[in-house]
Parts: structure tokens; C-alpha cells; sequence
């Protein structure tokens, strides 16, 4: 297990992303994450709905070789699994409108998430409190509402 750490949310979103240009999001990608309402991945990339428009959220991962149960040492209110492509043997946690390196912890963006390689992974995200302030600002002077798992394995595995 990696983390916890702190990172930013903007634009209700975070992503993963391999190696290159973040602007090749798909959109289908994005729908598929809002219809299951949290998250989904293709191509080196993979996109996940936060609860606030902007601020700061917790994110902790656990990476394995084989395939990971659901984690059930947390009430978490949302858990989906979903397929990711790493074509670049690159995977990192990715800020929409880039880190902020006064709040973040920077190590959170250096976790190498495609650790076996150039291959298809299995990733499922785990969250809770993305409710408690649903479009708003995580304002630096108040608790850290929304937490989140990010489980990931060969999907070979």
C-alpha cells in the first residue's frame, strides 16, 4: 500500500495518464465514467469523477501482480472496476489543471501505476465523501472529505 497522499482535484475530475499529451482524453471515456458516476480507462488514460469542482482529496494505491479483492477496511460509498491500456509502460496519478505544490504531495505523482510494463491492467477505484460537498471547494482550512483507493493489477492476472 502507497499513501496516503494529498493531491488536486479541478473540474470535478483527476486522471491517469501515461507518458504524452494529456489532451488526448476521449471523450467516450469521460461519458463512460459519469454513467457509472466514477470512473473509467482506455489508452493510457482513465478519468475519475471527484465530488468537489476544486481543491484537495486523498488518495492512497495498492499495487499487485495478482488480481486484488474489493479493499473492505473503509466504508466506501463507491467502488468501479475498469480496464486500462499502458502502451508506454507509464502510468502516473495526473491533476487536471496540473499539481499544486504548496498542498500536494508530490511523491503522489511519481507512483508508478503501469509497474509491469507496456500491458492491460485491471484498476478499481474506491471513494468516499465525494457527497459531503458536492461541486464546491475543499478549502485548505477545513478536513480532507474525500478519500480514495486506486487498486491495480496485471489484468493477465
Amino acid at each position: 500500500m502507497k499513501g496516503p497522499y494529498r493531491f488536486s482535484v479541478a473540474e470535478n475530475q483527476f486522471y491517469v495518464l501515461g507518458d504524452g499529451d494529456p489532451g488526448h482524453l476521449e471523450n467516450g471515456t469521460i461519458t463512460a465514467a459519469g454513467s457509472n458516476g466514477l470512473a473509467a480507462g482506455g489508452m493510457d488514460h482513465a478519468v475519475a469523477v471527484a465530488g468537489i469542482s476544486a481543491g484537495t482529496a486523498v488518495i492512497s494505491f495498492d499495487l499487485s501482480l495478482s488480481r486484488l479483492d474489493p479493499d473492505e477496511s473503509q466504508p466506501w460509498e463507491d467502488v468501479v472496476e475498469f480496464g486500462y491500456t499502458s502502451t508506454t509502460g507509464t502510468a502516473h496519478l495526473s491533476a487536471c489543471m496540473g499539481p499544486d505544490e504548496e498542498t500536494d504531495d508530490m511523491e503522489v505523482y511519481e507512483v508508478g501505476l503501469a509497474f509491469a510494463g507496456p500491458s492491460d491492467y485491471r484498476m478499481r477505484l474506491h471513494a468516499r465523501g465525494r457527497g459531503i460537498n458536492p461541486d464546491g471547494v475543499q478549502e485548505e482550512s477545513e478536513p480532507i472529505a474525500e478519500h480514495y483507493l486506486l487498486q491495480v493489477w496485471p489484468a493477465t492476472a
